[in-house]
């Protein structure tokens, strides 16, 4: 089950949020955890004993790290820590690097269970005797499939007691649509461009430029908007879970940009690898280390291709130019041409994750510069730009706040002078305006999953 289905949207929701808020207080964490597995299962319910199975054993493994920590045996401890992170690591590449199948989701919670073990091992919080408390953590059904990747030390309290007003329904509802309509209404339609642009057998320097862009937004839009649905969701239910994304294409270097972008991936890594590594208290030398260790994992994590790693490597390479060549030496160059630059480099970084496999990311780049014999414009490349011309400018202007800002300056600063009462009934109006158009979306449009869901 995923979010933008009409199932989803108008039975599977609404039924869960009656459920829960209608049960009593000790019943709602049970409640959740069934649901989630039941959400979990839907469609292969073989991938629900995996789940359970990594539950269960990384359960098992923090209470034991527990004892051990209470007995002072710290070398047990180590041993104990390095075993159970290795399994989780082994299942998942078996899983995610050969022909297995993947279970949905498996790379998300994998690394939420390896948050609970590390974080018991640097002490950043307790092992978690209740089972059920354990298994909303890792099964928590916004967050599963595709993250964002919450730390244990982040939901710890938050999975203790679940506390659930009417302020945070309507706050969640509004942002789960916001996300919707991202996916729906932008995501979905970059992606039928692009598909349509790339379809050519060989394509024009204009045409791949154009292919790259499409792409590029698609995959902001349809993994933010994923993250703002499952923030929503989490926060209907009483949880608190950080933003994802903060409007990356308006970074001012590669840095910045993996600062804004997947933002629980990048914390992740630099809590558990970048920092137990040294983090930037080492010699140049080992700070070079570590940062193109972070990076080839991190390529690494996403698939197990040459091109995946290849761009790691390719981001990584500017990171680390920023930090030992570039320094501040930019900082007087203007904010646009730096951010002009920083997409530019974001954007072709993004061939090499979309393309199947490394010689088909070296033959895109290549009509890119013209070696796919179509020249620089040809007639299929102006077509195609002069089509999704206005779907273009739509999703550079919401990229870049301009949508947001309006927004805000109309109604949130109350440039219209309206009364509180006037601005709800906005609120509310809107909301329904962006469901209608949602649902019509969905109805006349192919399904389309979310493109994270194969990582």
């Amino acid at each position: 089950m995923t979010f933008n289905s009409l199932y989803f949207i108008f039975i599977f929701l609404p039924l869960t949020v009656f459920l829960v808020w209608i049960v009593p207080q000790k019943a709602k964490k049970t409640v959740l955890v069934l649901i989630s597995f039941l959400f979990y299962a839907w469609g292969n319910p073989r991938n629900l004993l995996f789940l359970l199975g990594s539950i269960l054993f990384n359960y098992m493994t923090g209470i034991q790290m527990g004892m051990l920590r209470e007995q002072g045996r710290e070398k047990t401890l180590k041993r104990v820590l390095t075993a159970a992170a290795a399994a989780d690591i082994l299942l998942l590449c078996l899983f995610k690097y050969t022909a297995a199948g993947l279970p949905v989701g498996i790379s998300f919670y994998t690394f939420s269970v390896l948050s609970y073990l590390f974080d018991i091992m640097q002490e950043a919080a307790e092992p978690q005797r209740n089972l059920l408390n354990f298994a909303l953590y890792v099964s928590f059904f916004p967050k599963i499939t595709s993250g964002p990747i919450a730390q244990y030390r982040d939901m710890e309290k938050q999975i203790s007691k679940i506390r659930i007003s009417q302020p945070q329904l309507f706050r969640g509802l509004q942002l789960f649509l916001v996300g919707l309509a991202k996916k729906v209404l932008l995501a979905d339609q970059l992606g039928a461009a692009f598909s349509m642009v790339t379809a050519q057998s060989r394509m024009s320097v204009l045409s791949a430029w154009l292919g790259m862009a499409l792409y590029s937004l698609q995959l902001y839009y349809d993994f933010s908007g994923y993250s703002d649905m499952a923030i929503g969701l989490a926060g209907i239910f009483g949880f608190e879970i950080k933003p994802n994304f903060n409007y990356p294409y308006l970074s001012k270097s590669v840095s910045e940009f993996w600062r804004r972008w997947h933002i629980s991936l990048g914390a992740w890594f630099r809590q558990y690898v970048y920092i137990p590594l040294g983090g930037n208290r080492v010699s140049d030398s080992r700070l070079f280390m570590n940062l193109l260790i972070v990076w080839t994992l991190t390529g690494i994590w996403h698939g197990s291709g040459l091109n995946f790693i290849v761009w790691g490597l390719w981001h990584g390479m500017f990171v680390i130019l920023e930090r030992f060549v570039i320094k501040d030496r930019f900082d007087r160059v203007p904010r646009i041409f730096r951010i002009l630059m920083t997409d530019l480099i974001a954007f072709f970084g993004w061939v090499f994750f979309f393309s199947p496999s490394f010689s088909a990311a070296a033959g895109y780049i290549g009509q890119m510069f013209g070696a796919g014999g179509m020249g620089i414009i040809d007639r299929a490349g102006i077509y195609y730009l002069v089509q999704y011309a206005v779907l273009l400018i739509a999703a550079l202007l919401g990229s870049v706040k301009v949508i947001r800002w309006l927004i805000t300056r109309l109604f949130y600063r109350n440039s219209l002078r309206l009364g509180e009462s006037a601005l709800n009934m906005a609120a509310f109006i809107g909301t329904i305006i962006m469901l209608i158009c949602i649902t019509a979306g969905l109805i006349s449009n192919t399904y389309q999953s979310f493109l994270y869901f194969q990582f």
